[in-house]
């Protein structure tokens, strides 16, 4: 058969799209990853293992049982994965997105201990500069 149907190439599109993560996501992912190692100075412990699954794009790992905090990419079991959307992740980590209003909307899926993640804000609010309820001191 010589002719594809438009739904045959939809499917090979999107497969395509599911392979290989898109020059959005893994910029943000390396944003991501910068922060989080600029907040995680070597005075400052997590204490546990967290995990940022970025569907279709990959993970950022933070292994806060080592002092000082190892930042990486590899994927390895964790006391906490948070699975979202890389350039949400961006968002919320630069304050420009709530992420209690992403959570309510399903657009973050915490597996484990979610205390782990709530070990992280404080860090990076320090980090930016900013004051417990979001704003720029």
């Amino acid at each position: 058969m010589l002719w594809k149907s438009r739904r045959d190439e939809a499917h090979m599109a999107n497969t395509k799209k599911q392979m290989k993560p898109s020059s959005l996501a893994r910029q943000a992912e390396d944003e991501i990853e910068a922060l989080i190692r600029a907040a995680l100075t070597p005075d400052v412990s997590l204490g546990a293992k967290l995990k940022f699954v970025h569907e279709g794009a990959g993970v950022v790992f933070i292994d806060g049982t080592k002092k000082p905090n190892v930042v990486h990419r590899r994927d390895e079991p964790a006391d906490c994965t948070v699975h979202i959307d890389p350039v949400l992740n961006l968002a919320i980590f630069q304050q420009r997105a709530d992420r209690t209003e992403a959570f309510r909307q399903g657009r973050i899926r915490i597996v484990g201990d979610v205390h782990v993640v709530g070990l992280l804000r404080p860090i990076m609010l320090r980090q930016s500069n900013a004051t417990e309820d979001g704003f720029r001191e």
